[in-house]
């Protein structure tokens, strides 16, 4: 038998799948899916590989020149990977034009390792060395030998060539006295509990404790407990009953208590608490609800988008749909961004389905995620809620998956490969038949024509679960503000609304998608901006830490009192961030708690859950903050919401800007009067008659996706056409332009041996907006599939930048692929 493996590897050269044979007394055992050791190189080290298929012969004109080498070892009891979930590795790394390592990546669980090394190792034992082989050994021959059985028969390879020589230890290796090999350690980030159990029956204990004069109180108290409580883990018992480790080994030196160390899950706790409340749905979330349930039963594949305004309910359907996927004995994925993980939501799930509920996201440890891969292997966990990497978590019996806020950026991953989930999981219902449902109160524009095309089946909820109108909205045009002599951020008419809620007694919301204190620094004395040493980015001002930090690497510098450029001390603040809004709120409100919910403020774990928790019960007036609090949350108290500037997302330099503009107005307008008390939503900017905000103000969804649409299709943006976005980065400009202008040559030439039109598919090669990050210039290349198969120009890139990399381009530059990219900046 012979197997394909994908090698744990990143080199370069190791991107394909390799062959090897399977030793007979393994052919019964190893599946598609399992870790195996294998053999690699000239070296043989043994590396970590995944099964991905079987067969029984070899492809091959003569099979006898072949050396094929066998696998070392089966590393699992039970696959890793199930057959769907390989299916799917090898289709991502189609599409997204990635590694096979890099796909492999997106299922390989978190808290594996697998090292090898070298080692030399003695052929015989000191006191079978004979006269002739002990009389033939140098001075260094026998320190080495000396050194290896002092090391217990065993010495690392790379420590003995260091101190003594490689020189010296072959010749040892031909005299027939040292062996070298590899071994390999393979670990889990599992936590273990010692749990004490008796080892005697319940009458022979008891009969113990009252005829043993010599057992000791301790002792007594721990076995006339483990009467009671059987299987107690070790902690409980040394803290209730004040007992150290030495009375408990004595017990099991005695044979009366045995000691097992059992694997435990590790529970993502939460301190926010939502109240349980039996749902009823009505007519129009029944009949959403009904016409899921109806496809389920038929089978169909066809995924579902559900149109419902903020407040409609949507999260009762799902979960109703959640529990009818249980009692048919399926699981189910829920997904929600990011930023929108919101306790109050995993509160809910839990509330509903108790312990059979696994949350999943970035800011669990490794050990976390390494439990909740298990505990679903073991089907202990059968309802999943979490960010868009818990779609490649190994469900068996995956029946249903929910994309909440299916329009959030976040879907589309940042990182190598740029999958889009909401690709991968169409790929899931059309090659599993699971059922995809997406929900959103914007759903994006190329979804959205996907649905009016018939790719999806289109369901609405219209109005509010609790039928309250949504809050109006009213704009301020703070053109007019300035004229009356007002340069603040915040408007009168804002301010007085604040004022007036407060006094009332209910919460505000302000939203500024900006974080920290200023935009830009400035010396106002010559001119000076201060800008990050290692991207092409002002510094955004933090107050509160006194630093000036790069949000796109993170760099950071002491905002100085003097010019570092002319000496002048006269340094300013251009723009508004979350930071100074609070500041400013916080002056004209001194009697109300003000708080702000950010990246700076939740970098802790736990600081998201706290802070929303907070202000869900009063502890605070006022909220203040970034697209991290647009969506998903519901606090009853909040009749107040201002956005600050709508034309801090609307000048965004990108082809979405005017959509996410509109989706970020809505969804944030959302959050008030979700109660039994009417809203309000103050909307500041300065351009009114844009019609992302004209249509937005009137939650108007179809006007703006009719007028949007059309700008996409004169353009030929997505969905119309598909566009890849090749990114060249490198320390030197000028080989990285050279670079970018290398592959826009060979892709021209290509395109232009096949007759397609080079002028309206290709833009650049030109400077990315933001021209360095992270101390690397960027250049970049737009091409669409104008009249060209999706699928040739991606086997042309491919092509060009991976098949062909190391003959045309300089291995200093980094090329980066993406398919249908968020943004172009």
């Amino acid at each position: 038998m012979y197997i394909d493996v994908i090698l744990r590897n990143r080199g370069k050269f190791s991107d394909m799948l390799f062959t090897y044979k399977v030793p007979s007394f393994l052919e019964k055992d190893i599946e598609m899916g399992h870790r195996i050791s294998v053999p690699f190189g000239n070296s043989n080290k043994p590396i970590e590989a995944i099964v991905v298929e079987k067969k029984n012969d070899i492809m091959a004109d003569d099979i006898s020149k072949i050396k094929i080498k066998e696998i070392i070892d089966i590393i699992d009891e039970k696959p890793l990977l199930n057959r769907d979930s390989i299916e799917m590795l090898l289709w991502i790394r189609n599409r997204y034009m990635c590694t096979y390592n890099d796909a492999l990546n997106l299922f390989y669980p978190k808290g594996y390792s697998y090292t090898s090394r070298k080692i030399i190792s003695p052929v015989k034992s000191i006191s079978e060395l004979t006269i002739d082989e002990e009389s033939s050994l140098s001075n260094k021959e026998r320190k080495i030998l000396n050194e290896v059985y002092l090391n217990n028969d065993e010495l690392q390879y790379d420590v003995a060539v260091e101190n003594f020589s490689n020189y010296s230890i072959m010749k040892l290796k031909e005299k027939g006295l040292l062996k070298i090999s590899w071994v390999y350690k393979e670990s889990k980030n599992e936590k273990f509990v010692k749990y004490l159990y008796l080892e005697k029956s319940v009458d022979f204990i008891k009969d113990f404790i009252d005829n043993n004069k010599k057992i000791g109180p301790k002792q007594r108290e721990v076995l006339e407990f483990l009467i009671q409580n059987d299987g107690t883990d070790f902690q409980t018992i040394s803290e209730l009953l004040e007992v150290t480790n030495v009375t408990i080994k004595s017990l099991e030196n005695k044979g009366l208590i045995k000691i097992d160390e059992e694997s435990i899950f590790r529970k993502n706790k939460s301190i926010y608490v939502t109240q349980q409340s039996e749902v009823v749905l009505n007519d129009e979330q029944k009949n959403v609800y009904n016409s899921i349930k109806q496809g389920i039963e038929d089978g169909n594949s066809k995924p579902y988008l559900i149109y419902g305004v903020t407040g409609s309910g949507k999260t009762e359907v799902y979960l109703e749909l959640i529990n009818y996927v249980l009692n048919q004995g399926m699981d189910s994925i829920f997904l929600v961004p990011e930023i929108a993980l919101t306790p109050q939501t995993i509160a809910r799930v839990k509330n509903k389905f108790g312990n059979i509920v696994g949350v999943y996201h970035s800011q669990l440890s490794e050990g976390e995620k390494h439990d909740i891969f298990r505990e679903i292997k073991n089907g202990n966990i059968r309802v999943v809620i979490g960010t868009r990497s818990a779609i490649f978590l190994p469900f068996d019996t995956l029946g249903l998956v929910i994309i909440d806020e299916e329009h959030d950026s976040s879907y589309k991953s940042e990182k190598t490969p740029k999958y889009d989930t909401i690709e991968i999981a169409r790929y899931m219902a059309f090659k599993r038949n699971n059922t995809v449902i997406l929900g959103s109160a914007t759903p994006s524009v190329a979804d959205y024509k996907l649905a009016l095309d018939g790719e999806y089946k289109l369901l609405k909820l219209l109005n509010r679960a609790n039928s309250m109108n949504m809050p109006e909205i009213e704009v301020v045009d703070m053109r007019e503000e300035l004229h009356r002599g007002n340069p603040s951020p915040i408007s009168k008419k804002l301010l007085s609304e604040i004022s007036k809620t407060l006094h009332e007694k209910n919460q505000v919301i302000l939203f500024l998608n900006k974080r920290g204190y200023a935009n830009v620094m400035t010396c106002k004395d010559c001119g000076k901006v201060f800008k990050c040493k290692n991207c092409d980015i002002s510094l955004t001002n933090h107050k509160h830490d006194g630093k000036g930090i790069c949000h796109y690497c993170g760099y950071e510098e002491k905002i100085p009192d003097v010019c570092p450029g002319c000496g002048g001390n006269h340094i300013s603040n251009i723009g508004i961030g979350t930071e100074k809004v609070e500041e400013i709120i916080s002056n004209y409100f001194p009697n109300n708690k003000v708080i702000r919910l950010d990246k700076d403020t939740t970098k802790k774990k736990g600081k998201l859950e706290s802070i929303l928790s907070k202000f869900n019960k009063g502890d605070a007036d006022i909220l203040v903050g970034t697209q991290m609090l647009s969506k998903g949350h519901d606090f009853e108290n909040v009749t107040l919401v201002g956005i600050i500037s709508a034309d801090m997302m609307l000048n965004y330099p990108d082809y979405k800007s005017f959509e996410t503009t509109f989706q970020l107005i809505t969804q944030v307008s959302g959050r008030a009067g979700r109660s039994e008390k009417e809203g309000k939503v103050i909307l500041q900017t300065y351009n009114t008659e844009n019609f992302a905000i004209t249509n937005a103000v009137n939650y108007d969804y179809i006007g703006f996706y009719n007028e949007e649409i059309n700008l996409r299709k004169a353009f030929g943006y997505e969905p119309f056409n598909n566009i890849l976005r090749i990114v060249f980065s490198g320390k030197n400009l000028n080989m990285v332009k050279n670079n970018a202008f290398k592959f826009s040559e060979t892709i021209k030439y290509l395109m232009d041996e096949k007759n397609y039109s080079i002028d309206k598919n290709i833009l650049g090669p030109n400077e990315c907006s933001i021209r360095m990050i992270k101390d690397k210039y960027r250049w970049q290349i737009i091409i669409k599939d104008y009249g060209i198969d999706i699928k040739y120009l991606k086997s042309m890139v491919k092509f060009i930048c991976i098949t062909k990399y190391n003959d045309i381009f300089d291995k200093e530059v980094e090329i980066n692929i993406e398919l249908n990219p968020n943004s172009f900046i």
